[in-house]
Parts: C-alpha cells; sequence; structure tokens
C-alpha cells in the first residue's frame, strides 16, 4: 500500500502528524501480509511519536531482525529509532521499575553489539541509577555526582 510513489500510507500520516492514523495504516499492511521491516518499522516510528513507547521498541526490533536478512532499510536509521525508543522507554520504565529499565538498555547492546549507541546505553543506565548526572538536568550540579 502506498500513499505517494515510494511512500506507504504509514509515512504519509506520520508527516501530518496523525500518528493513530499511521499505526492503523501500518497494521493494516502488516495483517495484509507485507512481511517485510519497513511496515514494522512504520509502526514503530508511529507508536514511538505517539509516545507509546514499549509497543515502539517491540516493533523496531522485530523490523531489525527481519531487515538482517531482507536488507530493505538503512541499518543506521534503524539503529537510530531503536535507540531513541529505547531510551524514551526506559526513562519512562525507570519511574517504576529501575531494573526493567536498565534491562531495556542491556537489550539494545545485545540486540545490537556493534550499535552506534552502545556507549551511550551503558552511560544512560548510569543516569538513570544516579551515577552520572545529565548535562540536560540543570537541577543538580555536575560536580555534585
Amino acid at each position: 500500500m502506498a500513499g505517494r510513489y515510494g511512500m506507504s500510507f504509514a509515512k504519509k500520516h506520520i508527516e501530518q502528524g496523525d500518528y493513530e492514523e499511521a499505526i492503523v495504516a501500518a497494521t493494516s499492511e502488516i495483517e495484509g501480509g507485507n512481511d517485510g521491516p519497513e511496515p514494522l518499522f512504520d509502526r514503530g516510528t508511529a507508536y514511538e511519536l505517539a509516545e507509546r513507547y514499549a509497543e515502539a521498541v517491540a516493533d523496531i526490533e522485530q523490523a531489525i531482525v527481519k531487515n538482517n536478512a531482507e536488507k530493505e532499510l538503512d541499518p543506521f536509521v534503524l539503529d537510530d529509532a531503536y535507540f531513541s525508543a529505547t531510551l524514551a522507554a526506559s526513562r519512562a520504565e525507570a519511574k517504576e521499575s529501575l531494573s526493567k529499565a536498565l534491562g531495556r538498555l542491556d537489550r539494545y547492546r545485545e540486540l545490537l553489539p556493534e550499535g552506534a549507541h552502545v556507549a551511550e546505553s551503558r552511560d544512560w543506565q548510569k543516569r538513570l541509577r544516579g551515577e552520572l548526572p545529565s548535562l540536560l538536568d540543570k537541577t543538580k550540579s555536575v560536580d555534585a555526582v
């Protein structure tokens, strides 16, 4: 299913900011038999933009696995999207379960051991444990930790 030439309906909805419609469009593609990585990536992207981070991570993980076999998508784009969704999910989960949040960042390194964000994932684990301040957090002194 395509919106404009070379663009899925899901991507079209994402560009328009209609994330729930993008989720529906990508799900329809998946249920319609498109078993490639692209509709999973599109749906994962829409989930992340809709702040449904755990669902985004699950779809992007599946897209990475499928892409390893089919090579449809740029692996660097998948890596960045996966880390972004993983970090967002981890930060949200840390409020309820630090161990779950830390485990999610471990999973990034398991799935992409040569990923572009391996060192960042370790730094974020330290931040979530309070061992490393975020330079974006103006409420804490960098020297306090």
